[in-house]
């Protein structure tokens, strides 16, 4: 075991990622957590009228399953924690996820613009044994971001600069887009697209 690790980490052999997002990778680092990235693709269809905070849970409980059948994630011995998540962006109802093209990222965009929206990150835990499922556990944390005015040209200026199609709701906070940031309630690195803090409080509950 680790005794490096953050001591939430500490009881487990490995931790594992089954996320290819490098903002993931590098919150996870940050916070000097060593891992290893086992991701697979996991159906992303949802069901009609959904709730944000549900959807975000339900495809994190499915990244996290897809992973955990990987045969590498299987033989892997000892004691791990897989952790997958989902992020969305969400703005009077509607669910903004990563945009199909251009024009879809240019409506996200001005859709938020001047106006409030809420960022939902789905977070699912899963604790393995030789690499059977032992434990599952799952939760979504939410933070309000409140966007500055911008013009239909800054729009298309920031699309040129940072392509945001691996982007929930088009933009990224840490990135470019951060100037048009007005301010945010909750937590910062749930916007860029992993709660950490939370993580960590879910981790000692459960460790009780």
């Amino acid at each position: 075991m680790n005794q490096d690790r953050p001591a939430v980490f500490r009881p487990f052999d490995s931790v594992i990622l089954a996320s290819r997002s490098p903002r993931r990778r590098d919150i996870l680092s940050a916070h000097g957590v060593t891992f290893t990235v086992h991701a697979s693709d996991a159906p992303e269809d949802l069901p009609e009228g959904i709730r944000p905070e549900e959807a975000v849970t339900l495809l994190a409980e499915r990244k996290a399953a897809a992973a955990a059948a990987l045969p590498e994630v299987r033989e892997i011995p000892g004691s791990s924690l897989l952790l997958a998540s989902d992020t969305v962006v969400a703005h009077g109802g509607e669910i903004l996820g990563k945009p199909a093209d251009r024009e879809d990222a240019f409506r996200m965009l001005r859709r938020i613009r001047n106006d409030r929206h809420i960022v939902t990150t789905g977070v699912a835990l899963l604790f393995l044994r030789d690499g059977e499922i032992i434990r599952r556990h799952a939760f979504s944390e939410i933070t309000e971001v409140f966007v500055k005015d911008y013009s239909d040209e800054e729009i298309a200026a920031y699309i040129e600069a940072e392509p945001p199609f691996d982007k929930a709701g088009s933009y990224a906070i840490q990135g470019l887009f951060g100037k048009y940031i007005d301010r945010i309630e909750g937590d910062y690195e749930n916007v860029v697209g992993l709660p950490y803090q939370r993580i960590v409080r879910e981790l000692e509950q459960l460790a009780l």
